[in-house]
């Protein structure tokens, strides 16, 4: 971004306007992507437990909890945040739901793979993709599909 400062008052209060909403939309931002990631430590923990754990299924490794936490921090200021849930594999699955019609599904699992599926009216497409360092467009396309419109 670029910073043009001038030096007259108004100048100078315009730029220190600027960067108090600029904090302010960042604070807000941490904040509710903190809601999300406190639903990935808590899905973590939850399978943590062995003894809330079935016959059937496996605990989140570390790896998978913050490879989730790492893709919600991710994502782009304005997005809307997943519902969280953990899976009986040991995945953890975000999702962005608008109705049902409207919907995007990521399963997270180790080694940073994405299992994603889409139901955006009549079509219905899925993938799988490695999450590194950077949310695929791809997933990005689809869940602002869900919201547009």
């Amino acid at each position: 971004m670029t910073t043009i400062s001038g030096a007259s008052n108004a100048a100078q209060l315009l730029d220190r306007t600027r960067s108090e909403i600029l904090q302010r939309c960042n604070n807000a931002v941490t904040l509710s992507r903190s809601t999300a990631t406190e639903a990935i430590f808590e899905a973590w923990q939850a399978t943590n437990e062995s003894w809330k754990l079935g016959d059937d299924e496996n605990a989140i490794s570390e790896e998978v909890r913050d490879t989730a936490i790492q893709f919600v921090e991710s994502l782009p200021l304005g997005f809307p945040l997943p519902e969280v849930t953990a899976e009986p594999d040991g995945h953890i699955n975000l999702e962005w739901y608008r109705e049902p019609r409207r919907v995007v599904s990521v399963s997270i699992a180790s080694s940073n793979r994405l299992f994603w599926a889409a139901l955006i009216g009549t079509e219905s497409p899925r993938g799988t993709v490695r999450f590194i360092d950077s949310i695929p467009v791809i997933l990005l396309d689809q869940i602002a599909r869900v919201f547009e419109g």
